[in-house]
């Protein structure tokens, strides 16, 4: 990509953004910063693509002072590393979760050399010293997804970026998460949206762009990282949490939440789980 050495500190918000804008956010020339941002993600292992990293890099300098970010999925601190670049001089927070430990028993470290993933306390120490330049801006959260769930719901995060397991149930989950934390009109975004990432497509495309309430879904261009803003996070969660309920088979307490969601909301989307589960009650009672 071509250098340019004009700097652009002040820039709309991700809100003021239209769907296409976001879509093509690295379609211009890198500054300089930009560039130092690139040159120093060279030599980190993971899968992040340039074009990926400068993607997040220019989401969140959109982001405002005071901010807060949230990243399911670390690793070495390749995304975190962008990201960290972006908010530097600010005030703004980044949490990091991630379990650091046991990625020879995780599927999506499958595909890496052993003597990369064996070693815990040689990845989460690449982890510090990639990231150290944060220094207080950045709070590391070590566990999974689910030990945090309850800490991290209701924290208005602006921005939270998903790159944890990949699998459907852990996609589906870390987005539910996503939802109860994320302020409304917050931005979430994630990894591995492509042909080979299964369960991110299926998850994504139940939970974020086949959601009617959810217009603003798109990909960034040149890469595997879909993106959403989400207008009112918690009614999201709710129809998450419905649905939850209804798959594991508990339609009592499903329908008590959709009546309880549709007291709340007044969407139509309450009234079509109320349908759908009292008629499977009613075909579970013939």
């Amino acid at each position: 990509m071509p250098i340019t050495d004009t700097p652009e500190r002040i820039k709309p918000g991700i809100t003021s953004l239209s769907t296409r804008e976001i879509e093509t956010i690295t379609g211009s020339a890198t500054n300089l910063e930009e560039r130092a941002m690139l040159d120093s993600l060279n030599g980190i292992e993971g899968l992040m693509l340039e074009k990926e990293a400068l993607a997040l890099f220019r989401m969140c300098k959109r982001l405002p002072n005071k901010a807060r970010i949230l990243e399911i999925g670390s690793y070495q601190g390749g995304s975190t590393l962008a990201m960290g670049h972006a908010i530097a001089g600010t005030e703004v927070e980044l949490y990091c979760l991630d379990p650091w430990s046991n990625y020879l028993d995780q599927g999506d470290f499958a595909d890496f050399e052993y003597s990369k993933i064996s070693d815990d306390f040689r990845i989460i120490n690449n982890f510090i010293k990639n990231t150290a330049f944060i220094g207080d801006n950045l709070r590391m959260l070590r566990g999974k997804t689910n030990a945090f769930a309850e800490l991290l719901a209701g924290k208005d995060f602006d921005f939270i970026f998903i790159d944890g397991a990949h699998d459907y149930d852990s996609i589906r989950f870390d987005i539910k998460v996503a939802f109860s934390a994320l302020r409304p009109g917050g931005f979430v975004c994630g990894h591995d949206y492509h042909s080979e990432g299964h369960g991110v497509v299926r998850a994504v495309n139940e939970l974020i762009s086949g959601a009617p309430s959810i217009e603003n879904f798109g990909k960034f261009e040149e890469t595997h990282i879909w993106f959403a803003i989400i207008p009112d996070p918690h009614f999201e969660y709710a129809m998450t949490d419905i649905s939850d309920l209804m798959n594991a088979g508990f339609l009592t307490e499903a329908l008590e939440k959709a009546y309880a969601a549709y007291a709340e909301f007044k969407k139509s989307e309450c009234l079509c789980f109320i349908y759908a589960i009292k008629s499977e009650i009613n075909r579970c009672n013939r």
